[in-house]
């Protein structure tokens, strides 16, 4: 019972300098997106599953320009995604409409990924 004294403040102190970790946390899902077709398009990608991409409940990954050939990769955290290109003739102003892409953990590894593709000529 001599050391019983000294081991409570050691208990304390080992707890106090832990360092804290979420009791679930979720791993990022790995996303890909490949652009085929030709030429240049819009490309908006966005964590979440709200349509449009850019509503305020999801968080946008990916705005910008992407061409034929293209492979954007982004991390997502919630696993799920929102997708939304231009196409056509109007590549500027032609939206194709936002598509949710989701999925499940993939492999033995428990590793999560979403991959798919955008075209430059179809919606």
């Amino acid at each position: 019972m001599r050391g019983t004294p000294l081991l409570l403040p050691l208990v304390l102190l080992a707890l106090a300098v832990a360092p804290d970790a979420p009791a679930d946390s979720t791993p990022a899902t790995a996303v890909t997106v490949d652009v085929v077709g030709k030429g240049k398009i819009r490309l908006l990608v966005a964590d979440g599953s709200s349509r449009p991409c850019d509503a305020s409940g999801n968080r946008v990954l990916f705005s910008g320009y992407a061409r034929a050939g293209d492979t954007i990769k982004v991390a997502a955290s919630t696993g799920s995604v929102c997708v939304d290109h231009t196409y056509g003739a109007m590549r500027e102003s032609q939206w194709a409409g936002a598509n949710i892409w989701s999925g499940s953990n993939a492999g033995w590894t428990g590793a999560r990924a979403l991959s798919g593709s955008v075209s430059t000529n179809e919606p």
